[in-house]
């Protein structure tokens, strides 16, 4: 097998044309990646993973430069393109940017939206300025991405600029025996508003790694809607962090949905670092079979007059399992700090399991912040009234679940998106 070393990020990095400046910072990264163990249950933030079947040490699939025309792309993407309402849209199969479709207008109003390989070429003042800013070596899984990531998506709207409509990134995962690692970076300016939603899709697949990282920038009032939704199917291990830098009156609507993969963990965080910042994150599961699904949040309030809301809601099946950590962080200088925090889980199998931990740090005194968490069983009164009234059960347990998710689901503005959402989960309670 091949090793995860300098020679790799070298091969990498001059495979793509990168400047010299990149290569230092993977290299940096590289230097953590190595020093840094890979999480056991012996860590407090892993103790519920169990990582010894995940294929951690696969090299990175490097890119071909293979290209679509649009009635070539995979199946799975042409379908979702059926049912979408973005206006401009990128597509990667593998580690290669195969098609993209992004309106002249928004062009020549300054947007730029492409890969990060292109916008190193044609913008790399502005990429120089965001990569690595909020997502680079915080632990194993970063360091690792930052160090041989070999392919992502860069979304850049000038200040004032209004995108009506959502952008869209779609990743496909094809069989094979790499490991494929990519970024988003998405730098919004002064007052800027845009809508960006990020698809992952496979088909089954036998074990394979899969490295996401998703960088926001958020500049004084700019207004940024983003959703990471995660389809794969089985085999894929998906390891997922992203973090929102949010400066003064910025505001960020965030959703996080798992619904693939044998493992998928996402580590999300919003850094309210100017006063005035708002942050909403939402998260929607559903697991099945023996998928795991590990979601780590961070409410962190450095400035005044911040404010943050989040939901996460789930429900699990067979021997499936889910664990949501959640952290309200204000530091001393937080004051007039509104933090709500929720976690509800719905168990549809007795050998079904939810963790749930729900945690407040608060440095500040003039705040107001709440976090609770819920898990329960299937009401079996509420199923048997469903019955008792012509349904079958899997349909009562089917609109039952629709029901504990409807308030995260309402909260998503991009009604393509939901609807999709919607379908797949529907699919998930009839298996």
């Amino acid at each position: 097998m091949q090793v995860l070393d300098k020679t790799q990020v070298e091969a990498v990095s001059k495979a793509l044309g990168e400047p010299a400046w990149l290569l230092e910072k993977r290299l940096k990264a590289l230097e953590a990646f190595a020093r840094l163990p890979y999480p056991s249950k012996k860590d407090e933030n892993w103790r519920y993973t169990d990582l010894s079947e995940a294929p951690l040490e696969l090299p990175v699939e490097a890119p071909k430069g293979l290209r679509l025309s649009r009635d070539d792309l995979p199946e799975p993407v042409k379908r979702r393109l059926e049912r979408t309402d973005v206006s401009g849209f990128l597509v990667f199969v593998g580690p290669d940017l195969v098609y993209a479709e992004v309106p002249e207008a928004l062009k020549e109003k300054g947007l730029v939206f492409t890969s990060l390989a292109e916008a190193l070429k044609t913008h790399p003042d502005k990429v120089e300025a965001a990569l690595f800013q909020a997502v680079y070596t915080e632990d194993k899984f970063a360091a690792q991405n930052s160090a041989f990531f070999t392919h992502g998506a860069f979304l850049y709207v000038p200040a004032g600029l209004e995108v009506e409509k959502p952008l869209g990134v779609f990743k496909v995962l094809l069989e094979g025996e790499k490991a494929s690692a990519g970024r988003s970076l998405l730098f919004l300016e002064d007052n800027a508003k845009a809508a960006y939603i990020e698809e992952y899709l496979s088909l089954d697949l036998p074990p394979t790694l899969h490295l996401s990282a998703t960088e926001m920038v958020l500049r004084p009032g700019a207004r940024l809607r983003h959703a990471h939704v995660q389809t794969f199917g089985e085999g894929v291990w998906h390891f997922h962090r992203q973090r929102a830098l949010l400066e003064r009156d910025s505001g960020l609507n965030d959703l996080v949905v798992n619904l693939g993969g044998a493992y998928a963990r996402s580590e999300v965080a919003s850094e309210l670092v100017g006063p005035g910042a708002e942050s909403e994150m939402l998260g929607l599961y559903f697991g099945h079979g023996r998928q795991q699904f590990d979601h780590y949040t961070l409410q962190h309030h450095v400035e005044h007059h911040t404010r943050s809301d989040l939901l996460y809601k789930g429900a699990v099946k067979d021997e499936a399992r889910a664990v949501f950590s959640g952290l309200i962080r204000l530091e001393k200088g937080a004051q007039k700090t509104d933090a709500y925090q929720a976690n509800r889980n719905l168990l549809l199998s007795p050998t079904a399991r939810v963790d749930s931990i729900p945690q407040l740090e608060i440095g500040a005194n003039d705040v107001r912040c709440t976090h609770g968490s819920t898990t329960a069983p299937v009401d079996e009164m509420q199923l048997f009234y469903l019955q008792s009234r012509g349904l079958p059960r899997g349909l009562a347990q089917e609109l039952l679940v629709k029901a504990h998710l409807a308030d995260v689901l309402s909260r998503i503005p991009l009604k393509a998106l939901r609807a999709h959402i919607e379908a797949v989960i529907e699919e998930k309670v009839r298996i």
